[in-house]
């Protein structure tokens, strides 16, 4: 019988562990900062944008570099078909779960909150239904499907806000002060799970965070290779903490 560690280990053989923030290392997203900087350009701009509605934390799982395997089975878990969806849907979900399984606790003490109350996505303003991680978080994965709530909505103006950051982008069900897990699959620019935070701290939500299954690089832009190279230098553990530079288990 399969289980989460059986349908994980194998992506140990690819996934990268982000770089922790410093120097040249965005402090929000895990990309490239020009240097002197402690963010990079869409960071800052969206900060601007949405000031205190930003999430709390941004915690990628991995790395997911253009034209190779995470990258590729993050795009096919949504647009394959038969048994290969559900053999990436599977895989994706295996590796979210290992990964709150090990680390969440950390993620909520960086917020410094004892946990998160209730788990979300932000749904798709591109018109896709039935979105796969929504499926995945809601029904596949143990450590968030007993705390899964739908509280976002996209606003008639979200398929013309393209990917700028808005904080008309979504709205919330009300909320009291509970503190809120995202799930989003790949960060590029960010805008879309930073807008879905405004949302969620707009209507009352405590502390917001974000956990990204693949944060989405390019090597031929800027310094990004340079990036990626120094963070291939340690080897992928699930037991290495996301945000601090000890292992765990």
């Amino acid at each position: 019988m399969a289980t989460v560690v059986g349908l994980s280990d194998r992506y140990a053989n690819f996934l990268v562990h982000p770089l922790l923030s410093g120097p040249g290392v965005c402090q929000v997203c895990r990309g490239t900062a020009n240097p002197g900087y402690p963010s990079c350009r869409q960071c800052y701009l969206t900060s601007n944008v949405l000031g205190t509605g930003v999430a709390d934390a941004i915690v990628p799982v991995s790395l997911a570099l253009k034209g190779e395997q995470y990258a590729n089975e993050l795009w096919r878990y949504k647009n394959a078909v038969g048994p290969q969806q559900f053999y990436f849907r599977t895989g994706l979900a295996a590796v979210l779960w290992r990964f709150l399984a090990l680390h969440e606790a950390c993620v909520a003490a960086h917020c410094a909150v004892p946990r998160f109350d209730i788990v979300t996505t932000a749904p798709s303003t591109s018109g896709r239904e039935n979105h796969p991680l929504r499926t995945m978080t809601a029904e596949m994965v143990d450590t968030t499907r007993g705390r899964y709530r739908d509280l976002l909505e996209p606003t008639s103006d979200a398929a013309a806000l393209g990917r700028n950051a808005s904080r008309s982008r979504y709205t919330s069900v009300a909320l009291w002060g509970e503190n809120v897990l995202v799930i989003d699959d790949t960060w590029t620019s960010g805008n879309h799970a930073q807008s879905a935070s405004a949302a969620l701290k707009a209507a009352g939500a405590g502390s917001v965070a974000v956990v990204v299954l693949g944060r989405h690089l390019n090597n031929s832009y800027g310094d990004t290779a340079t990036l990626v190279e120094q963070a291939r230098l340690r080897r992928f553990s699930w037991d290495t903490c996301a945000l601090r530079p000890w292992h765990h288990g």
